[in-house]
């Protein structure tokens, strides 16, 4: 018979090995149009991430990382099914996903994780939980809107309250139409969405305390996107004539004289509007750090820290000023160029610190979630996980990433050509990115990179060619979402705010 001192020992040793063989808890960080360069560890001049820094330093920070769709839905449907854009149809925010996609938290679901989500998810139709059993959003997205960041508001301030309520005498533009984003916040401060986002994560950990179910956690702040709302605190964190801003295009204000309605809003021609803008833009992405610190340490109080892989990255990024442009949808380095960040669970080979120069897509976290977890990656996923080459040496990594919405890119190690079409029927741009970071030497037309250019080209045209079926995973319940009705999804298409987009997909 074991004595007490044997049996406890026993006892202990077998729930460390129960505890080893589990399946990691997962808390996905997404932010909302964060450029890559924007954080201490890539040496940026102005911004502090001192949360975010040390997160790569316990894990791996990846300085190569891009969508493969740099706008909001389609990025995000990218990430959650690690496929391509126009393989699943979203090739716009408003647009379903074709029938039969199927997204990641009904993919952990399925192998028994719990899941919740806190924030944005901005998928079509709205209605549907899209895998998640617990669903907070930040506006009125998911089966439970009435628990969302909207309802709030108003049941608080009453009808009307909104999200983005600026005081009064706060926008400097209120007449321009990118300007008038810029305000200070209306509301106290923890009504503000990335601190009421933060509390509603918080308060999603604390529940799963003591439960041996894994559990899969978004917490997605629409921060730093637009608009140039903070509470005041935050606000004026920066002071706008520090801020370093590029060169505006000497023509800008004739180019964006020329752009239509709300096209404006995708240039900027006023250069203390940009210092304003960009401030605030800052400020967003420190307050956004300074609330990734209250997870972190809150998974650490509550013992959760060691049994939890942490990711962070952004759906695209900002131009910020850079070519006179501002927010996403190109394929600039300022848009598609993504911070990517991953902390495994303790004693993960990947926690070394290392910074990953190889180039990655978001369409490879998926795969790499599921290999992490220990759970098979679905077949007909596009994406390839980048566990081993963050654990050090990946000999056959692909090292290069596609893109593609209205225009398309093929980015490599150190090469990056832009097709300005859908099919190589427009301008062709190519830019060495060693030499040329800020992309601003066209070098397609040279002689000597002719053969390079020919090269890239057939690479995106089989790339186009590749058009996988839907994932398929035995014993899965078909989800909900998976089938949209002919009658829903054509008045979806017809109501995308993307024109350009809707008849690229009415096309197809």
């Amino acid at each position: 018979m074991l004595s007490r001192r044997e049996f406890l020992s026993t006892t202990a040793a077998a729930s460390a090995a129960a505890q080893k063989n589990s399946p990691p808890n997962i808390l996905f960080i997404m932010v909302d149009e964060m450029r890559w360069d924007a954080m201490g560890s890539e040496k940026h001049p102005v911004v502090d991430t001192p949360n975010l820094d040390r997160l790569a330093k316990q894990g791996v920070r990846f300085s190569q990382a891009y969508t493969v769709a740099p706008v909001c839905s389609p990025s995000r449907a990218c990430t959650f099914t690690g496929r391509y854009a126009d393989v699943i149809g979203v090739t716009t925010n408003g647009i379903p996903a074709n029938d039969g996609e199927v997204f990641l938290p009904s993919i952990l679901q399925h192998h028994g994780y719990h899941t919740a989500i806190s924030g944005k998810l901005h998928y079509t139709p709205r209605r549907f939980s899209y895998g998640f059993d617990q669903f907070w959003s930040f506006t009125a997205e998911g089966p439970t809107p009435e628990l969302g960041l909207n309802a709030h508001l108003v049941r608080k301030y009453g009808q009307g309250a909104h999200k983005w309520a600026t005081r009064e005498g706060t926008r400097p533009w209120p007449d321009d139409p990118l300007g008038q984003d810029v305000g200070i916040f209306k509301y106290k401060d923890e009504d503000f969405e990335t601190e009421w986002l933060t509390e509603r994560s918080i308060e999603y950990l604390r529940s799963r305390r003591g439960k041996q179910q894994p559990w899969f956690l978004f917490t997605s702040y629409l921060k730093p996107h637009s608009p140039s709302v903070e509470p005041e605190s935050w606000f004026h964190k920066y002071d706008p004539k520090a801020i370093p801003i590029p060169k505006l295009p000497a023509n800008i204000k004739e180019i964006r004289a020329q752009q239509q309605g709300r096209g404006k809003r995708s240039y900027i021609d006023d250069e203390q509007m940009l210092r304003v803008m960009s401030a605030a833009y800052y400020a967003a992405i420190a307050h956004l750090d300074q609330q990734i610190g209250r997870l972190l340490e809150e998974l650490e109080r509550l013992g959760m820290a060691d049994s939890t892989i942490v990711l962070f990255t952004a759906d695209h990024g900002n131009m910020l000023g850079d070519r006179g442009r501002f927010f996403k949808g190109i394929m600039y380095e300022g848009s598609s160029h993504v911070p990517l960040i991953w902390r495994g669970a303790k004693g993960a080979a990947e926690n070394k610190g290392r910074v990953i120069d190889k180039v990655v897509e978001n369409t490879d976290l998926l795969p790499t979630i599921m290999e992490a977890a220990g759970l098979p990656v679905p077949d007909r996923v596009q994406g390839r996980s980048f566990l081993k080459l963050a654990r050090g040496a990946d000999p056959q990594w692909k090292d290069r990433c596609f893109s593609q919405l209205r225009t398309a890119m093929v980015r490599t190690g150190r090469w990056k050509l832009i097709d300005n079409s859908r099919s190589l029927a427009g301008e062709i741009e190519l830019y060495d990115l060693k030499n040329d970071p800020k992309e601003e030497r066209n070098l397609a037309a040279e002689a000597r990179v002719r053969d390079r250019v020919e090269e890239y080209k057939r690479m995106l045209r089989a790339w186009r060619t590749e058009k996988p079926a839907p994932v398929k995973i035995a014993g899965m319940k078909t989800p909900d979402y998976a089938f949209i009705a002919p009658g829903e999804r054509k008045e979806a298409i017809e109501n995308a705010p993307d024109r350009v987009q809707r008849e690229v997909r009415r096309k197809r």
